[in-house]
């Protein structure tokens, strides 16, 4: 197989790794296990078997002396697991939408003499616009096709499947708010009596088919209401108001006045709409404009006279390693500076570490900005162990972190200051069903 260049990693399991990659102006999913894995041909036939709507489509698939790759489409609206943690109630024509076409497409699937194997929340992805894709078919089973539905009640894959179903649509119609609320719990009493196409039909008697919401709205607060509970919590809290580099320029007697100041300027700058922010910076910027034409602000620092010095002002307390070549090595050092970037809250750090202008770059500094800013930002951490090469194309390299670590996968730059990272992907992003993944 060619033509597919391998964009990062997504996940990782016992038999094989999912990966990112791109091709003919399509972003895609490569699953990659070894040559002679037994699974590789059934979960293969299985997809072909039970392709159709509201199935994970298989773009392609191939083997070479080493890996097997199945090509498939990608989703990019998280899992009805993810779903579900996100919203509180579901409409019940949101449930109909949801539950109908995975029901329907594995009935499909039990036609084609396939089971599933691993139905569940995470089995269901969903695309950008609600619609659902059952995906996961690495636990499938083949049986033969067309089988009546005396012998499908014998099939093990099936009845694990049926039982799965019910669950998963426990799950969303427990979950149903509403004036159909009442049909969608009678509904619930009786699913364990249907098969997955009773169920699809059933469905359309409780509520029509309508959107999904992939977020709930946030209700709106009182401003009033706000303001006095950020004011509040602002003067109780008084020493989380300025970063420690601005307190050590007050003088001793008037730290306790200037800290209750500026807790009160931050609660009435989060109480601002955007509208009003953005008038109050312009009013900053044209007095700090006047201001400066009238010499009234001071002039550029001293100079500083030694090397040693010149870096403790840019906040650099010790020189950045010569990196290697090799973008394993240059990996574990550039990892090495960051952690200790991220522990000074030095964003001039992060030029040893980060291409200007990134995702990663950004990342880091948004970190450190909200730390300072008072914030409990979880930084992650990097397990021990070597970084692991996926892929080297030019002047890129995809590398798989240590088992454990946040982010899981980094991809380095070679820029004429020598690597760099450039994004970092986390263990959850593009999240995928464990037995998907092995």
């Amino acid at each position: 197989m060619v033509g597919y260049r391998v964009l990062r990693s997504a996940a990782r399991g016992a038999r094989c790794r999912l990966l990112v990659g791109f091709a003919a102006d399509e972003t895609v999913v490569l699953k990659v296990a070894e040559r002679d894995d037994p699974r590789f041909a059934v979960e293969a036939e299985a997809l072909t078997r039970a392709a159709g709507e509201h199935v994970v489509r298989l773009i392609d698939a191939g083997t070479d002396e080493r890996d097997a790759v199945l090509v498939l489409e990608r989703l990019g609206g998280g899992t009805l697991a993810d779903l579900l943690e996100r919203r509180g109630t579901l409409a019940a024509g949101e449930v109909v939408t949801l539950l109908a076409p995975i029901a329907a497409a594995l009935e499909r699937a039990h036609a084609a003499g396939v089971a599933h194997g691993a139905l569940g929340l995470d089995a269901v992805c969903l695309s950008d616009d609600g619609s659902p894709t059952l995906v996961g078919f690495g636990a499938a089973e083949l049986f033969p096709p067309g089988s009546p539905e005396v012998v499908r009640e014998g099939v093990a894959g099936v009845v694990a499947d049926r039982e799965a179903l019910r669950a998963v649509a426990g799950a969303l119609l427990d979950r149903v708010a509403g004036p159909r609320a009442e049909a969608a719990r009678r509904l619930r009493a009786s699913v364990a009596a249907l098969t997955p196409g009773e169920l699809a039909t059933a469905l359309f008697d409780v509520a029509a088919a309508e959107p999904v919401r992939l977020d709930d709205p946030v209700e709106p607060v009182a401003p009033r209401a706000v303001e006095l509970r950020e004011v509040a919590a602002a003067e109780e809290q008084p020493g989380a108001a300025l970063p420690a580099w601005l307190l050590a320029w007050v003088p001793d007697p008037f730290r306790a006045q200037a800290e209750a100041a500026a807790a009160r300027v931050r609660a009435g700058w989060r109480i601002l709409t955007p509208a009003r922010r953005r008038l109050v910076l312009g009013a900053t910027a044209g007095v700090l404009t006047v201001a400066l034409a009238l010499g009234v602000l001071p002039g550029e620092p001293a100079p500083v006279e030694s090397p040693a010095g010149e870096q403790e002002a840019l906040g650099h307390p010790e020189p950045a390693p010569e990196l290697p070549e090799d973008p394993v090595e240059a990996a574990v050092l550039l990892l090495a500076v960051r952690e200790r970037c991220l522990r000074d809250l030095s964003v001039l750090c992060l030029d040893d570490v980060a291409q200007a202008g990134s995702g990663a770059y950004d990342d880091d500094r948004r970190a450190i900005a909200r730390i300072t800013d008072g914030a409990e930002v979880p930084l992650g951490s990097i397990a021990p162990g070597t970084p692991v090469l996926v892929e080297r194309l030019g002047a890129t390299a995809l590398l798989d972190l240590p088992e454990g670590s946040d982010p899981a996968s980094i991809l380095l730059l070679r820029t004429e200051a020598g690597w760099r990272i450039r994004d970092y992907f986390p263990a959850d992003a593009d999240r995928v069903p464990e037995d998907a993944a092995g």
